[in-house]
Parts: C-alpha cells; structure tokens; sequence
C-alpha cells in the first residue's frame, strides 16, 4: 500500500519525460531539440566535438560542473544521439535505488517499449562497453538503437548506420 501511495505521489513528477515515441522521432538536430524543449529540458552547451547537451532541472556549477538526473545529446558531426538517466534518485530524502525506481524510471520505460516494438540485432561493443541494440521499424533515424547500464546510469545510444 505504501509503494502504491508513494507512486501515486511521484508519478506527476516524472510524467514530462522522453518516450518510446519520442526517440524514434529523433532524426536531426533540429528534432532532437524539439524532444527536448518539449520534454521540459534546458540547453546546457556545444562543445569541441559538436555535441549539443541539454539537461533536465539542471544544477548549474561553474566549479564542480553542471548536474542533473537526465541529460540528452546529439551530436552534429555523425548524427548520433544518447539519452542518459540516473538509476539512483532521492525523492524528500529517500533513496530511491530500489525496485521501485525501475518501475517508473524513464530509462526502464523506453527500454521495455523497445524490446517489445522492435527487433533484436546484436551486441555492440561501444568504447569497451557492450549494448545490446535493436533494429526499429517505427524508427525515422538510420541505424540501431542499443541501451545499457552502466556505473549507475541508464543510456541509451542511437548507432548510426555504417
């Protein structure tokens, strides 16, 4: 009953966030801003490499660097674009790295749609480490789509065509 009560409070916080949907729309930057304007993130930066960043209620810290839960990216060279999502969160204090937090977490949610819509292809190695990627029909990008997660953070990475 706590657990139902306690999802009944939070769900309203969580509700602005990418879907399934979302992320197969995902096709230039120009559509990558809108996913993220419309999903209630903020411009953070471009950097060196092209990557524009936006994150989500971010701390903004000119010393220990910028902070946020949620960041997405998109880079304007090759087209790739990475969604990250934090697997440990607090919520008025209580930490929320339990089975409940990969209920609703934004990242469980995507992933679950695109194991159910989409077909598996294979495992990628990316920067030594391995995602496990899908190939979409509903996708308008070119490419695979692969997650992971790693040092608890939830990615998920769009693998352009080769």
């Amino acid at each position: 009953m706590k657990k139902l009560l306690f999802l009944l409070l939070f769900i309203p916080l969580i509700s602005f966030s990418q879907s399934y949907k979302d992320v197969m729309s995902i096709n230039s930057v120009d559509m990558f801003v809108k996913v993220a304007i419309e999903n209630g993130y903020e411009f953070d930066s471009v950097d060196e490499d092209d990557w524009v960043t936006y994150g989500y209620n971010i701390d903004r810290d000119s010393i220990e660097g910028n902070k946020s839960g949620k960041w997405i990216y998109y880079n304007q060279k090759d087209h790739r674009f990475e969604l990250v999502f934090s697997r440990t969160s607090s919520f008025f204090g209580i930490n929320l790295t339990t089975d409940f937090l990969e209920e609703i977490s934004p990242y469980d949610i995507i992933v679950k749609d695109i194991k159910e819509k989409c077909k598996y292809y294979k495992i990628i190695n990316y920067k030594g480490t391995a995602y496990v990627t899908y190939s979409c029909s509903e996708s308008s990008y070119k490419g695979k789509i692969g997650f992971v997660i790693k040092e608890g953070w939830g990615i998920i990475r769009h693998f352009p065509e080769e």
